[in-house]
């Protein structure tokens, strides 16, 4: 069977996404064709309706899966029901919005097929049963809303030339969730659905890959407790512990050397897992064998301040570790505790940092604002935290409250979501849909253009002067006189930093990303690379996450 897949990451970083490459890795080993449509407009113009239906012209497939994150969904129920109109098609939706609010997209009723959890095994029995003519009604992981069930079983019923097939309910179908598949024995995954060669130069040679699933981890404003719950709650697994997961490491490198010889303009490797450093003897032996294999490629990962050591850092920086990325999100303690469930000390986060920087890692850190019951003061806690700890560079986020998460209950249960605002925004960086007041919301606006002047500002360094003027200067404008100046921040930064540059002054600017600050030894050490390889048309397109 052909199955058409459909990914839209509007208004989000180019890249690939992992489980659709795992499904289609399944479907194939199993004998099925799959097709991938990408909507991500940093790779080309969004398709219109009418693109996407001629693509369903000529594929034909026998099933159309999309894959949803919450500010994509909508835009998935729009292009399924236009599709509807016009073909009979078996559709799927899955992806973490699924996982996290299945109840209200079941309810949605959009498409025959709602996949909730891990969706490898669940999508090849439903192509199987229905290549196989059966009834698919059963399949695991899989919801089908109570609008829908006349029409999949009439499907089954015409495919066999039976008697019409009945469901005796009046609700929706709801089977409980297989168990997590083992990673060990899926097949590998298919990175050629992707158009690699494209999304590898538009990141400019950086590449996305996973060795693990699963984060032993509660943080309020993610999604993994709440799959684990949805596991034990259904039966299919009897510990949490069981949705954290490794890929054989000797896979994972001969995937790396394989994407290497393929895609020769493949610079940096990104691993994408939730917590690459939870399990010290896998990096440790990840790390050796990465040596051994004489991969030569610098690599990234992520990394928690619990779970990281100078032991570590020297493993990952003999290896070729390039930057340790990791979740600091907020510098008050009350914070993290009451909001966010990170249970960590600013000592624990300061010492984390000093064991990457004792080995020359470049580190990273993901820091957060907008939060829930979050004053000005607690702001200030995280910017005096990142001067402190002058990590390598720093991204910040506005706090989004996405629905099924702990965060969402707990801005819900403060009224806080401004349901207009939460419905407009594709993402968590230009603007808050929380209710703060004209003042507050101003001031958010204001660090989102430029929060690392604050941080410069509270630094020990000879710029920090002159960054105390630019945020005093912020500070005091008001609504009229910040929607004058707003648009000019970025320049204003870049004239700056270019004038410390020149001094080799330390400071914090913005580069690569609009959310992201990058420490100018950093910024530096890489022109005098880029330099030395006689490109200089790149220095300013190092993509970096």
């Amino acid at each position: 069977m052909r199955v058409l897949f459909v990914y839209p990451s509007i208004d989000c970083p180019a890249g690939i996404n992992h489980g659709l490459a795992a499904i289609s890795g399944v479907l194939k080993a199993a004998g099925h064709e799959t097709k991938l449509l990408h909507v991500c407009e940093k790779l080309w113009p969004i398709p219109t309706y009418d693109e996407l239906k001629e693509l369903v012209e000529d594929y034909d497939p026998g099933v159309i899966g999309f894959s949803a994150m919450s500010q994509q969904y909508d835009w998935c129920v729009e292009m399924a029901g236009r599709l509807d109109a016009d073909f009979d098609i078996t559709t799927v939706v899955g992806g973490v919005h699924c996982t996290m609010v299945p109840e209200k997209v079941t309810e949605d009723g959009a498409f025959d097929f709602v996949c909730v959890g891990e969706g490898e095994l669940a999508m090849l029995d439903l192509v199987e049963k229905l290549v196989a003519e059966e009834d698919p009604t059963s399949v695991a992981n899989m919801r089908i809303p109570a609008n829908r069930i006349d029409r999949v079983l009439g499907r089954v019923t015409c495919a066999l030339g039976s008697e019409p097939l009945s469901y005796g309910g009046s609700g929706p179908i709801v089977n409980k969730v297989g168990a997590f598949p083992e990673l060990t024995e899926l097949p590998g995954k298919d990175y050629d659905l992707f158009d690699l060669d494209h999304i590898i130069r538009e990141r400019n040679g950086w590449m996305g890959m996973l060795t693990s699933r699963g984060c032993p981890y509660k943080c309020t404003y993610c999604f993994n407790q709440e799959i684990v719950d949805r596991y034990l709650e259904d039966g299919a697994a009897s510990k949490g512990k069981e949705y954290l997961r490794h890929y054989d490491f000797r896979r994972i490198l001969d995937e790396i050397k394989e994407l290497k010889r393929r895609h020769p303009h493949m610079t940096t490797l990104i691993f994408d897992d939730d917590l690459f450093t939870l399990n010290r003897q896998y990096v440790k032996e990840f790390c050796q064998a990465y040596i051994e294999a004489e991969i030569n490629l610098p690599f990234v990962v992520n990394a928690h301040v619990q779970k990281f050591d100078e032991e570590m850092a020297g493993n990952l920086a003999r290896a070729g570790c390039m930057i340790v990325k990791y979740g600091l999100e907020s510098g008050s303690p009350e914070i993290r505790r009451q909001v966010l469930w990170r249970y960590m000390t600013n000592d624990k986060i300061e010492a984390s940092f000093q064991a990457a920087h004792k080995f020359n890692l470049h580190t990273s850190a993901f820091v957060m604002f907008a939060l829930p019951h979050e004053s000005w003061e607690q702001i200030k806690e995280t910017i005096r935290l990142c001067a402190r700890v002058k990590m390598g560079r720093f991204r910040w986020a506005i706090f989004f409250p996405f629905p099924g998460t702990a965060g969402h209950r707990i801005t819900m249960e403060a009224d806080l979501i401004d349901p207009e605002k939460a419905k407009g925004m594709g993402n968590y960086f230009d603007g808050s849909c929380l209710k703060f007041g004209a003042e507050h919301d101003l001031l958010i606006e204001k660090l989102g253009k430029c929060f690392h002047w604050w941080v410069n500002a509270e630094t020990d360094w000879p710029t920090a002067p002159r960054y105390r003027e630019l945020v005093e200067e912020l500070e005091a404008m008001d609504r009229v006189q910040w929607d004058q100046c707003k648009d000019k921040i970025q320049d204003r930064d870049r004239q700056v930093s270019e004038q410390f540059m020149k001094q080799g002054l330390p400071h914090y600017s913005v580069r690569y990303s609009h959310v992201m600050a990058v420490h100018s030894d950093f910024v530096e050490w890489e022109r005098r690379k880029m330099a030395s390889n006689a490109s200089p048309d790149n220095l300013e397109q190092y993509s970096l996450d």
